[in-house]
């Protein structure tokens, strides 16, 4: 298979700078140095105009503007034209004549003025004179000055904002238009006469009292109208502090999400949930819409930078139009588009400097180095020797080079030798944007380049991410939004996770209290036959090895394209009605390699390469009607129908060798027993959907969808399945005209919605591995019945505000099912089959969401707005399959991923303690406790956190501003497989108590247990040491999960950002338009955190049955820099 993408960022750059030269020219505004007895426009419009239609016409086919007032220009005055080209200074003389009209053009704009009948007609046009305006601008309800107002020359990309005073200053041309716009004001556009003072009074704009938010299929509406849960994230909320990947800015700001990440380093696998998991076999992961691209998989290569806005669908209900993908929520991203920003050229440039290290590492202990039974062991793999007293002892080289080979040294505590391990890591982000405008077009260009470091050596990533996006008018009825998004990840090695034996954390854990960073940073040597030989203190040892050996010589390098397209052209047949058509493409592929060099102990003693690629293509064309109709005063409908295909394909082809015959050279060909193979993945969905909304006063609010899927995975007769979603809303005070005293706004909210799902291809033939020419079949049983998995949702709440809005309180309560959920179950063994797959299980999650958000001060120099959110869901198994009340899911050393009819989804089992009838631990005749023989006895942990919350608090004072994110994060307890290992190892500090004797279980050790010896059923006051006990419980292969059970509870700072807006007045006389710079933070330190020395954010995996484990994950890191911003 051709990796072909990369041969396109060349031909991308040099469109982008193609793009960039295009639109400048074919924008510049030629009003400026023209005449307009020198712009010619074609007219072919035979039947008689209006005024307006003539001015209409020129603003559409020239940069000139019109500005008037329209008690001056007669409405009903109609004329004709002659077919044909004319200038615009003769269009201009007829209807001076025709309507008693005189113009004035300065520079692009024109001034009309009324014409006195017997005076003879006036088109002048003159020169701009320069001169500097100034004035104040204040609010109308309460004559505040307004700091912060936009003040733009009308036509140009002269511009200045008010002082915190509402004072402003302008340099402009005389005859020119100043238009002033602010956050929910009025905007007024006035003429600069003779006057050099222009004073301004803005009036409160009650249309933006409604924002306008986008939902499912990218249909802008009234927020007021939706009758589901929507979150919105703002882009400053995602860039001031600037996380790799843009999902871990969610982190503490949207009610009832959870993010986790992968601890795979940097630019690793993020997961983010929406009122918790609920599917068995497939994702529990919300839908990601990029511009209307459904993407297949997560954003996290998205630069932040490119997005304008975050909406956060939570549930089925909201995003039940988007279809079987969308059963989780969705989460909906529209990217920068040059929309706002002002006519002509515009650029901005940022730039982000973070720098990370690690913190909350485990605590361990410095009293005991290597060995077992307190005797010294130069090649022993455990710390349970004998106390640390400086003594000359064996060292462990096995270079004969090293200069300790065969010496001796200190026995003495390094209590470095983790820390050294870790570096500074660094996150460097650079970004310009390029805003080119003009009346019928904006165009954004942009280009982020990400360098970033993670705190293990050589753990990098490059990030090129290359964006585009036009939206123009291409007539007064059809505009086209045109989207380019290429990114390049390029990493240099991704780190293993879990237990396993590529990861280096592991290693470095494990390595004892008296190893000295000096003589494992030396972790290669050549022998005495030129083979390059791991440093270690025991050789070929299954199970250990140097960790500066594996950073270096175990290395998983990896380079990703990824391009997103669309097109789309919406054509407005009427004012009421209009069709949209779009056509967008996810194309991800990645190329990925595993090279093990010889003497990589456990795994490649002899070497391994493993050589991986896939390309995956996502097509979504959809099209679309549109019916908007006022039907009476009272009475609106907006109806919309459309239909969608999906394409999806996948393609995957890897191969895998070991024992080199020329070592260290990496190749297949190289390996004497290399294996390859070949994956092939498409199927096809076709959809036909519908959406009403039926209003009554813009108070009462119908919405009713329908959507019916076919899909190619599932059995013919199953093929097709229908979901329909309702949802009812009432906005109480503008339905009932009374005084509600301090209550502004309230808004009653009702949905119900069920969405269907598919399975993924192939399940319903039983698939053949062909190996060498051999088939080997699969032991899993296709079922040709299958039906389509269901969720049903039914969500009830609230938003209301207070106070004039300075007080906003957003309350939900939802009820999730999802059933008939497409799984497998194991078979008799005497089947000769492994599972059977079936349809089956009901997981019914519960849960409350809410948001609160207050506007504690608000004066022109300081500002304090208060955001809390809080969520809260329980997850409950009611059913799994006929004849199975209990399914396990998955399972590892340390526990059972255990789904059992009345238990929650994520609970976990393991070994524990054995106990009486009584719930008495039972201790043997050794004093060690008894411990079950099977994994899935005892359960022992649930991951699901009781509540999720964050607490955000923004203060502004003058050009300062300041930000606190406090992420709150309470119940929930794991598995952690690290301690198990490491307690048995002897390096944590919890192994101290004991090591000279005297535990008694159920006294001075576990004391919360009580504990009674099995063959005399007396209380237990048997001792044993500290070496003995957790070799029973701990370790990998057989550990006890109930003895290393972590609370997940913590409270952190998330995010600390401290910025200044350097003022306008300081750079009206430059060309730099805007700046500003923060100090930014991430992760700063935990007010609180039971799981101590693990952050439950980071998972060995993201996969749903992966969480609640705890396997050697990288350290919580703190990240610290700058941020600065230019705009030009």
């Amino acid at each position: 298979m051709k990796f072909k993408l990369s041969k396109t960022i060349a031909m991308l750059s040099r469109m982008f700078i193609l793009q960039l030269v295009f639109c400048y020219f074919a924008m510049a505004n030629e009003g400026y140095t023209q005449s307009m007895k020198d712009i010619y426009l074609e007219w072919d419009n035979s039947r008689q105009v209006k005024v307006l239609d003539v001015f209409d016409e020129i603003e559409n086919q020239s940069l000139f503007k019109f500005n008037y007032d329209e008690r001056d220009v007669d409405r009903k005055t109609r004329f004709s034209i002659e077919l044909g080209t004319h200038s615009v200074y003769s269009l201009l003389e007829q209807i001076s004549k025709e309507a008693a009209l005189n113009f004035k053009r300065i520079n692009s704009t024109i001034a009309v003025t009324p014409r006195l009948t017997k005076e003879d007609p006036e088109i002048v046009e003159k020169e701009a004179v320069q001169k500097t305006v100034t004035g104040t601008v204040t609010a109308s309800s309460d004559g505040a000055p307004l700091p912060g107002v936009s003040i733009l020359e009308q036509g140009t990309t002269n511009g200045t904002q008010t002082d915190f005073d509402g004072n402003y200053s302008i340099n402009v041309s005389e005859g020119s238009v100043l238009v002033f716009s602010y956050l929910g004001m009025l905007s007024q556009s006035i003429p600069v006469g003779a006057s050099n003072t222009i004073n301004i009074i803005l009036q409160e704009d009650a249309s933006q009292l409604d924002e306008v938010v986008v939902t499912a299929l990218g249909l802008e509406r009234s927020e007021k109208s939706l009758s589901y849960a929507n979150q919105q994230v703002r882009t400053e909320e995602l860039t001031q502090a600037r996380p790799v990947n843009v999902l871990e800015g969610l982190s503490g700001k949207v009610a009832g999400l959870s993010v986790t990440q992968s601890a795979s380093g940097v630019g690793a696998p993020t997961k983010v949930l929406l009122r918790g998991n609920r599917s068995i076999n497939g994702s529990s992961q919300p839908l990601y819409v990029v511009d209307g691209i459904l993407l297949n998989g997560d954003i996290n290569n998205i630069s932040p930078d490119d997005i304008q806005e975050i909406s956060v669908l939570r549930g089925a209900n909201a995003a039940a139009l988007y279809g079987s993908r969308a059963a989780n929520g969705a989460i909906v991203i529209t990217t920068k588009s040059g929309k706002g920003a002002p006519e002509g050229v515009s650029t901005s440039v940022g730039f982000v400097a973070t720098f990370s290290s690690a913190i909350n590492l485990l605590e361990l202990q410095n009293e005991y180095g290597q060995g077992a039974g307190g005797s010294y062991g130069a090649q022993a793999t455990t710390s349970w020797g004998p106390r640390f007293d400086g003594s000359q002892v064996a060292h462990w080289s096995n270079n004969p080079e090293y200069p300790l080979f065969g010496q001796t040294y200190a026995y003495e505590a390094q209590p470095d030798n983790v820390d050294d391990f870790f570096q500074v890591g660094h996150n460097l982000a650079t970004n310009i944007g390029v805003n080119i405008n003009s009346e019928k077009s904006n165009v954004f260009l942009g280009y982020t380049f990400t360098d970033a470091g993670g705190i293990v050596p050589g753990n990098d990533l490059n990030r090129h991410s290359l964006s585009t996006r036009i939206n123009t008018k291409i007539s007064d009825k059809l505009t086209a939004d045109v989207k380019l998004n290429y990114i390049r990840d390029d990493f240099s090695n991704q780190l293993a996770t879990g237990e396993g034996f590529d990861n280096p954390v592991r290693y470095l854990y494990k390595t004892p209290r008296n190893i000295r960073t000096e003589d494992f940073e030396a972790f290669s040597f050549v022998n005495p036959e030129g083979k390059v030989r791991q440093h270690y203190f025991l050789p070929q040892f299954n199970g250990g090895g140097n960790p500066y050996w594996t950073i270096n010589n175990v290395l998983r390098p990896r380079v990703q394209e990824r391009v997103l397209g669309l097109l789309s052209l919406k054509y407005q047949i009427t004012d009421d009605l209009y069709i949209m058509g779009r056509s967008a493409i996810d194309r991800d592929s990645y190329r990925s390699e595993i090279l093990r060099s010889n003497d990589t102990y456990t795994v490649a003693q002899f070497g391994s390469y493993r050589n991986e690629q896939q390309a995956l293509s996502d097509w979504n064309s959809d099209v679309l009607i549109n019916y908007n109709k006022q039907i009476t005063d009272d009475f609106k409908i907006d109806l919309n129908a459309g239909a969608n295909l999906r394409v999806f394909q996948r393609d995957r082809l890897w191969g895998e060798g070991t024992n080199f015959t020329i070592e260290n050279f990496f190749a297949l060909s190289n390996t004497q027993n290399p294996v390859a193979r070949e994956e092939f993945e498409k199927f096809e969905q076709q959809s036909v959907y519908g959406f009403g909304e039926f209003s009554y006063k813009n108070a009462i609010f119908l919405n009713v969808t329908a959507r019916n899927d076919w899909s190619s995975t599932l059995p013919e007769d199953n093929r097709s399945y229908f979901y329909p979603s309702v949802g009812l809303t009432a906005v109480v005070t503008d339905l009932i005209d009374t005084d509600f005293g301090p209550l502004s706004f309230l808004k009653l909210r009702s949905n119900w919605a069920e969405v269907g799902n598919d399975t993924d291809a192939f399940q319903l033939s039983r698939r053949a591995n062909i190996i060498f020419g051999t088939a080997e079949l699969d032991p899993e049983l296709p079922n040709p019945d299958l039906r389509p998995e269901t969720t049903r949702s039914l969500e009830l709440g609230f938003d209301s505000r207070w106070l004039e809005n300075r007080l906003r309180l957003d309350f939900t309560w939802f009820k999730t099912n999802t059933f008939d959920q497409i799984f497998a179950t194991p078979t008799p063994v005497a089947s000769g089959i492994a599972s059977r797959f079936q349809n089956g299980a009901d997981i019914q999650n519960t849960g409350v969401e809410v948001i609160l958000g207050a506007t504690i001060i608000d004066n022109p120099d300081f500002t304090w707005d208060l955001d809390v959110n809080f969520g809260t869901f329980k997850s409950e198994v009611l059913e799994i399959a006929e004849g199975f009340d209990r399914l396990t899911e998955s399972s590892d050393f340390i526990r059972d991923y255990v789904l059992e009819v009345g238990g929650e989804f994520g609970d976990i089992y393991s070994r524990g303690f054995q106990r009486d009838d009584q719930g008495r631990v039972l201790i043997d005749d050794l004093g060690l406790p008894l411990i079950t023989p099977g994994r899935d006895e005892v359960l022992v942990a649930n991951f699901n956190p009781d509540w999720l919350g964050g607490i955000r608090n923004s203060f502004r004072y003058k050009n300062f501003n300041f930000s606190a994110l406090i992420d709150i994060r309470q119940g929930g307890t794991a598995t952690n497989f690290t301690d198990a290992i490491l307690a048995r190892d002897g390096v944590l500090e919890s192994t101290l108590q004991g090591r000279e004797g005297g535990l008694i279980f159920g006294e001075n050790f576990f004391a919360g247990e009580t504990a009674v010896v099995q063959s005399s059923g007396a209380a237990n006051n048997i001792a044993v040491n500290a070496e003995e006990f957790w070799n029973r419980v701990g370790g990998r292969n057989t550990p006890v999960g109930e003895a290393f059970v972590t609370d997940l509870s913590n409270v952190r700072l998330r995010e600390l950002v401290i910025g200044y807006t350097v003022p306008q007045s300081l750079l009206s006389k430059t060309f730099i338009s805007s700046a500003s710079v923060s100090l930014v933070g991430r992760n700063l330190f935990f007010i609180s955190n039971k799981a101590e020395n693990f952050d439950p954010d980071l998972l060995a995996s993201t996969e749903n049955t992966a969480e609640g484990t705890a396997a050697f994950p990288l350290p919580t890191t703190r990240q610290i820099g700058v941020s600065i911003n230019f705009g030009f």
